[in-house]
């Protein structure tokens, strides 16, 4: 069975996906690169930065292509990002983080706010699935709750460094497939109805 043809509304998508992606994991890779040292730090800064950029051409690409794209037919499936399920799910996040760095500095945990960061960041994955009717959230929810569960048991001196570059790299790993797949039926031209 042949692709589906990309529409613009896919190709939009995309392009948002790949970009808040690249943007949240350049914040984390950039925590993890600055708490190296050396040539390590500077290895790992050029890295994060590569990764970036070249993520960034993908969004770019994804975003022209777009507008020579066909629109979906009829009224195509909902935005996810308008949703409840998005909506309740960023607004949960943004609302433990500040409870988590509390409940964690009055217990004297400082060093743990950044593994509950990335714990929180990654259960809310798990309600963009039902957002985006896509499993594979899931996939990178559960690598970030892992990553954070299990950098808790790191030295603390590494593991500001394990975690930024962690959940870069996650990040990365999590939304190069479906870039790929789009780019992929873009060169074989399946963008037509």
């Amino acid at each position: 069975m042949p692709p589906t043809p990309l529409t613009s509304a896919h190709l939009r998508g995309a392009a948002a996906s790949v970009l808040i992606s690249a943007v949240f994991a350049v914040i984390w890779g950039l925590n993890g690169s600055l708490a190296l040292a050396g040539t390590w730090r500077l290895l790992a800064l050029l890295l994060v930065a590569g990764i970036t950029a070249a993520l960034a051409g993908v969004a770019l690409k994804l975003r022209c292509e777009a507008a020579h794209a066909p629109a979906p037919p009829g009224k195509g499936p909902p935005n996810p990002f308008l949703t409840t399920a998005y909506r309740v799910s960023v607004i949960a996040m943004v609302l433990a983080f500040p409870v988590a760095a509390r409940l964690l500095t009055a217990n004297g945990l400082e060093d743990a706010i950044m593994a509950a960061i990335a714990i929180i960041v990654g259960l809310h994955f798990f309600g963009l699935v039902p957002a985006f009717r896509n499993g594979a959230f899931a996939g990178v929810g559960g690598a970030l709750c892992v990553l954070g569960v299990a950098a808790l048991f790191l030295p603390v001196g590494i593991r500001t460094a394990v975690l930024g570059l962690g959940c870069a790299a996650i990040l990365w790993l999590g939304v190069t497939s479906p870039a790929l797949r789009s780019l992929g039926q873009l060169r074989r031209g399946h963008t037509s109805a």
